[in-house]
């Protein structure tokens, strides 16, 4: 059985509290894998085993000890991909951040498949013995940073993180048009498009709340380039709302009507936010931006 071991020394600046409050608001240890702490007695400060009433002082060391079967989430398991293949933007023995490249799935979609980012993620950890989870996707269209937790440890922490928008996803994208505003809110129910199972609308089947914040960064005549975070986290967001108040995203193969004019969807996650689990130490995280973005006209296919 695989364990995963923490040795985490208070900071002395911080303030005193109970290790219950420690393990569960803090660290934001889920309830059923602080149980499994409890009762193998696999949390211990300053080397003992204590109640967790027990007051944490600064400077104290409190040792943590996971096991698999701790966790209801459930191995992963890829096929081996090409480990060459993966950008590395950040890492740590418990997260990895990397560069997805534009046409490439985040994840395999049937198990036979071994060309998704996370095939070749999965052979790039294989000798550090390591899975990667997944905690958030980019569409296959959609280059940029992408996050992996390493262990299932961090994974729900990352989840937490993510939900109360203390991890931050920022995108740079190219849409139709101008803009009346320099920067804005588009706060528009999300669903499925009951007539085109691929594709999602504002409105559609199931709808749920969806939020995207946008600046404008530079306008020509017919386009503007634009910065954006998500509030929510849907599939196709920006995507859907950009198109539903008319200004689809250039080269949207879905959503732009002119989209297969052009080389690629423009749309980049330049920018994570992250802040790391346990020492909640924030670290910025850049994925380059794509030459093509750069450019004065936006390249278009070339004529068959």
């Amino acid at each position: 059985m695989q364990a995963w071991h923490y040795h985490l020394k208070r900071r002395l600046t911080a303030t005193e509290l109970p290790l219950r409050d420690l393990l569960r608001r803090e660290w934001l240890i889920p309830k059923s894998v602080y149980h499994q702490l409890r009762v193998k007695q696999h949390v211990t400060v300053n080397g003992v085993y204590q109640s967790v009433n027990t007051l944490i002082h600064p400077g104290d060391l409190i040792e943590l000890t996971f096991e698999t079967n701790d966790f209801r989430t459930p191995l992963p398991n890829y096929h081996a991909g090409q480990a060459a293949q993966t950008a590395v933007l950040y890492e740590t023995s418990d997260i990895l951040a990397v560069n997805k490249p534009i046409g490439q799935k985040t994840h395999p979609n049937q198990p036979w498949e071994n060309n998704s980012l996370f095939n070749d993620v999965a052979s790039y950890l294989e000798p550090q013995h390591c899975l990667p989870y997944i905690v958030h996707r980019l569409d296959m269209e959609t280059s940029g940073v992408l996050l992996v937790a390493k262990n299932p440890v961090v994974l729900p922490i990352l989840n937490r993180l993510i939900k109360t928008k203390r991890i931050k996803r920022h995108y740079i994208a190219w849409i139709h048009g101008q803009l009346n505003l320099q920067q804005g809110t588009i706060d528009a129910p999300i669903g499925r498009d009951p007539f085109d199972k691929r594709k999602r609308k504002v409105a559609g089947t199931n709808a749920v709340t969806a939020i995207t914040h946008y600046k404008v960064l530079k306008q020509a005549s017919d386009r503007t380039l634009v910065g954006i975070e998500l509030e929510t986290g849907r599939t196709h967001q920006i995507r859907v709302h950009f198109a539903s108040i008319g200004h689809p995203l250039v080269g949207d193969p879905l959503y732009d009507p002119q989209g297969n004019q052009y080389v690629r969807l423009f749309l980049h996650a330049d920018r994570l936010h992250l802040l790391t689990p346990f020492s909640y130490e924030p670290i910025l995280i850049k994925a380059p931006l794509p030459a093509v973005f750069n450019q004065k006209v936006l390249l278009k296919k070339l004529p068959k």
